[in-house]
């Protein structure tokens, strides 16, 4: 159906229907999920459906994401093993952050353990501040009215300024540190977003016990690694690709670098105290 809509054309659900072989009822339902998931759209004037942005994205990146799992695992399990805290990489799913790979099983101080695979809301995580603070400024405002889309079937537990007042933050800052309250001790993470060609890819974390770790831990410590591993990964990912698109990364990688640089060294006080769910 995603690839009918891609097309381009007039498409109602009737001519879906038809062209993918479905029941009306069922092509229908589909096309509610596509549009609850940020992948189609209905322009409620005409009811035609429309893909969106989000559908380049699964087109052009599944063997993009599907290589930067494989580039990233080496240095995720280094990376959770110098920290000791769980490590995680994650990746835009719709309105979700989708875990992709995860230190959890190996770390003897997960308190939570989640696997590859787990779902959650994007404002519930420093990750999810991450994917939309450096996703295409509109692609990250069409998310957002989504999640707080008056039929939603979750609301967000902060108010939609807030939520952008904090992507804004994270944008500036090139990091994400959330602190969420709660009976279990492991309910913070620092988040960083993983790069090339100028297309954030996904995000890389740490999750840890605000208790346990001070501020100076998490800038002189936590940070520095993070960054690294980033790093290290879009360099690995960038040997395994194509070559045009290699070439388009090693054009940009200047700029990247530059901005993780600049994020590095920039004030820490809002991302680390305001962020508070």
């Amino acid at each position: 159906m995603l690839a009918i809509l891609n097309t381009g054309g007039e498409h109602r659900v009737a001519s879906l229907a038809r062209a993918v072989k479905l029941p009306r009822s069922t092509a229908f339902r589909l096309l509610c999920t596509l549009v609850e998931e940020g992948y189609a759209w209905r322009d409620p004037a005409t009811d035609i459906y429309h893909p969106t942005a989000l559908v380049r994205a699964l087109s052009d990146g599944f063997d993009g994401t599907a290589r930067l799992v494989q580039s990233a695992h080496t240095r995720v399990t280094e990376l959770g093993k110098q920290l000791i805290w769980p490590v995680n990489l994650a990746t835009l799913s719709g309105t979700s952050v989708l875990l992709r790979q995860t230190t959890d099983a190996r770390s003897p101080l997960a308190v939570v353990r989640y696997s590859a695979g787990y779902r959650a809301p994007l404002l519930d995580r420093a990750s999810g501040f991450v994917l939309l603070g450096f996703s295409d400024r509109a692609q990250s405002q069409m998310l957002l009215d989504l999640i707080y889309r008056h039929d939603a079937p979750e609301r967000p537990q902060i108010a939609r300024a807030d939520a952008e007042r904090l992507i804004a933050e994270v944008r500036s800052l090139g990091f994400s540190c959330v602190h969420r309250a709660g009976h279990s001790s492991e309910r913070s993470s620092l988040s960083v977003p993983v790069i090339a060609g100028g297309d954030t890819l996904a995000a890389l974390s740490v999750r840890f016990a605000r208790s346990a770790v001070t501020q100076q831990i998490i800038m002189e410590r936590f940070m520095p690694a993070l960054r690294q591993a980033a790093h290290d990964i879009i360099e690995c990912f960038n040997r395994t690709a194509p070559r045009s698109a290699a070439k388009r990364a090693a054009g940009e990688a200047g700029a990247t670098d530059a901005a993780r640089t600049a994020g590095a060294t920039g004030p820490v006080g809002a991302a680390l105290i305001a962020t508070e769910l």
